[in-house]
């Protein structure tokens, strides 16, 4: 079941969303007419109401992460930057020499980013350091969009420019496990659903918000991931479009590109090319 909550338009075009809770998200833009961070709420007759600006070094954000207290960004320019959601205080920065595109909190202190050369960075905000802790490499296709599974984080997805999605298990190596073909055009954003893990959502440059349910996974011989010997459906290699049930979020109709989104509590918030948010409620009957 999917109903749409509420709608806002924007001066300028969002390139990335995040979620601080149900009722709080932060928006980046990609244009120097915008300030590059803000705060947004749904209030309590369901509309949108801007908060606060956060001011980043990098003019072009490219894609955010959030926690309930933290906001971190990464853009064109190569910034990679952690602030504070209340008050939009620096907590750490580091510039890449190439492209940021993408980016999410992993274990606690520790940022992965995605460039656009096609690898993955782990940058550890403790030490301080502007050099990346470690790099893992698949090819040259540019990554677009980073997520880490809520209940096991070494497994990883990737979206990228061809469309395409990679599942990464970090114990096991630096190269991806599977590859999936996830759209027809690049596929801008890519998020595991944190309270049900079967779940994943991808948003494209073919205007589609898509919901990957892999729970029919579980029964195509995947390998052992954590939690006590759990099998995830998400380190089976044999991951294929046919294998899974897929939702369009937000039906057929929008043909236009879906840049960026965010999910909580089965509430997702997203926006692209129309200058418009929609906040979408997706529960399950």
């Amino acid at each position: 079941k999917i109903r749409r909550v509420a709608v806002a338009c924007l001066n300028e075009r969002p390139s990335s969303l995040g979620m601080v809770n149900n009722k709080t998200f932060v928006i980046g833009y990609d244009s120097n007419d915008a300030c590059s961070l803000q705060a947004w709420a749904v209030g309590p007759s369901n509309q949108l109401t801007r908060l606060s600006d956060i001011k980043t070094p990098d003019r072009r954000i490219t894609q955010v992460a959030t926690t309930d207290k933290l906001v971190t960004s990464v853009g064109e320019e190569g910034h990679l930057t952690v602030h504070t959601v209340q008050g939009g205080r620096m907590l750490y920065s580091a510039r890449s020499g190439m492209c940021l595109n993408a980016c999410t909190h992993y274990l606690g202190h520790s940022v992965l980013v995605g460039s656009s050369a096609g690898q993955l960075h782990c940058y550890d905000t403790r030490e301080g350091s502007p050099t990346p802790a470690s790099t893992m490499s698949s090819d040259l296709v540019s990554i677009l969009g980073i997520t880490v599974h809520s209940t096991q984080p070494t497994i990883v997805a990737n979206s990228r420019a061809d469309g395409s999605i990679l599942i990464w298990d970090l114990r096991n190596g630096t190269f991806p496990l599977a590859t999936f073909a996830g759209h027809a055009s690049a596929i801008w954003e890519v998020k595991f659903e944190s309270d049900k893990a079967d779940n994943l959502y991808t948003a494209s440059e073919d205007g589609q918000l898509l919901l990957w349910n892999g729970a029919a996974l579980s029964g195509v011989g995947g390998l052992l991931g954590g939690g006590g010997g759990k099998v995830s459906p998400w380190l089976t290699p044999e991951i294929s479009h046919k294998k899974m049930d897929v939702f369009n979020l937000l039906g057929s109709d929008n043909k236009l590109p879906v840049n960026s989104f965010d999910i909580c509590k089965g509430r997702v918030v997203c926006g692209g090319e129309r200058q418009t948010l929609f906040c979408v409620d997706s529960c399950e009957e």
